[in-house]
């Protein structure tokens, strides 16, 4: 570029997941000058989808949500509103378990109050919710719960929910950042109940998504459009601030000067690249469970029992062999083969670390046998495609108050150098579409 020892470029983007090309569309369709490095030789980060024997499967995210007006702007700018497919309206159907056995979760208050879901002592429990006093400090999840709806309702309910989104342990997780909505009605309304019956808007569940291939056709139609500004196998190795200027090295060798510096990349990776050791050593207080993902291709006339829903998530004491199963072609019939069923198995999370370190076709062995019977399946195998997060889903504990507030206080030490991805403000795709969107209107 200069004969110069490093090249100049007026904003870098640290990651080319969702987050960094999601900025990087944003500053494309403004002529800026940008640059995104990604250590590996694909995009999409945890979004990640793979075509088997015409199963579509996903290691990462299943669907994005449409509860931002972020998603739909990014949706209508690339123009790609009708290459969305919705889930059927087995998508509302959910199951848990009991005694062994699949069990539909009620879809309606009416059906809740006669369900045997809960005993009668836990449903007349949730009516005294109205009474109980705000809280004064940010709890664990399992404390908020049991302290206002009570343990079984937690045990039964929360728990299984939370071990589909977060793969973690309720008692560390902060109610505060892990159900923002559910926190905020109780502060501003002292009741969750009240506060669910007063904001009409908090009964409206927003609409999911997924495309013909896939979700990564989402981030393949932005890298069409940004490819030249994309920088592959370029592993960030270090960050240092010059002046009023950031200079990154790229693979121990080329350095770069921008002015304006995204990160999007894990919290660990950041840790070990960043010039300020206590930001550093904050970010390696973010927990990253592990998930592994298997994918299923089955035959659907050999499956005796129902299961019409989006799938089923677990709690402790069914001590099954995974957290939950989600079965994907009957919320999305695309994703197989007409007369096949795909349904996809995480394992793992804080609850079974332990047990992803069995032999891995004992695993397999173990899974499938439980399926069978819960299924009642007795047909083949007919694809099977697996996928490790070593380090899959970050946590948002106890602590995370903390930690938010001092990548603040750095970021505000450090003008122009912000800090992105989904272990803060957010982790579903449609969270990380948001922020990325609001901090391109500020570069």
């Amino acid at each position: 570029m200069n004969n110069r020892s490093f090249n100049e470029v007026e904003t870098i983007i640290l990651g080319a997941g969702i987050s960094g090309l999601t900025l990087g569309h944003y500053l494309n369709n403004r002529d800026k000058d940008f640059l995104i490095f990604e250590s590996s030789k694909y995009i999409g980060g945890n979004i990640s989808t793979k075509n088997k024997k015409g199963f579509i499967c996903e290691n990462g995210p299943n669907t994005i949500l449409i509860n931002n007006k972020s998603v739909q702007n990014l949706i209508s700018d690339l123009k790609i509103k009708n290459d969305i497919i919705y889930p059927n309206n087995n998508n509302n159907k959910r199951f848990l378990l009991k005694k062994g056995k699949l069990i539909k979760i009620p879809q309606s208050f009416t059906q809740f109050i006669m369900s045997n879901i809960l005993s009668l002592s836990a449903k007349v429990r949730i009516v005294f919710e109205i009474f109980i006093r705000k809280s004064c400090n940010s709890l664990s999840v399992y404390d908020f719960f049991r302290r206002r709806f009570g343990k079984e309702f937690h045990d039964i309910l929360i728990e299984p929910f939370l071990t589909g989104v977060y793969a973690g342990n309720t008692r560390k997780m902060s109610i505060k950042h892990v159900l923002k909505k559910i926190w905020e009605l109780e502060q501003n309304y002292g009741s969750v109940i009240l506060g669910f019956i007063k904001k009409k808007s908090a009964n409206i569940s927003p609409k999911s998504f997924n495309f013909k291939n896939g979700l990564s056709d989402l981030t393949n139609k932005i890298q069409q459009k940004i490819k030249d500004k994309i920088r592959f196998n370029s592993k960030v190795t270090s960050i240092s601030k010059i002046g009023n200027l950031y200079e990154i090295t790229v693979n121990n060798d080329v350095k770069y000067r921008c002015s304006k510096l995204i990160t999007t990349i894990p919290a660990y990776a950041l840790s070990e690249i960043i010039f300020d050791k206590k930001l550093s050593q904050i970010l390696k207080k973010i927990y990253y469970c592990p998930i592994y993902v298997l994918h299923l291709g089955i035959e659907k006339q050999k499956i005796k029992d129902d299961i019409s829903g989006f799938g089923v998530l677990t709690k402790p004491s069914d001590n099954k062999s995974f957290l939950g199963i989600i079965f994907n072609s009957r919320i999305f019939p695309h994703v197989a083969p007409i007369d096949k069923d795909l349904m996809t198995v995480m394992v793992g999370g804080t609850r079974q670390e332990k047990l992803l370190k069995t032999d891995k076709n004992l695993l397999f062995d173990k899974i499938v046998s439980d399926i069978r019977k819960l299924i009642s399946y007795s047909g083949q195998i007919i694809m099977k495609h697996d996928f490790l997060w070593e380090k899959g889903i970050p946590q948002y504990g106890l602590d995370h108050d903390y930690i938010t507030k001092e990548i603040k206080n750095f970021e505000n030490k450090n003008k122009d150098l912000h800090i992105m991805g989904n272990y803060i403000n957010g982790i579903s795709v449609s969270d990380c579409i948001e922020k990325a969107s609001i901090l391109s209107k500020r570069l």
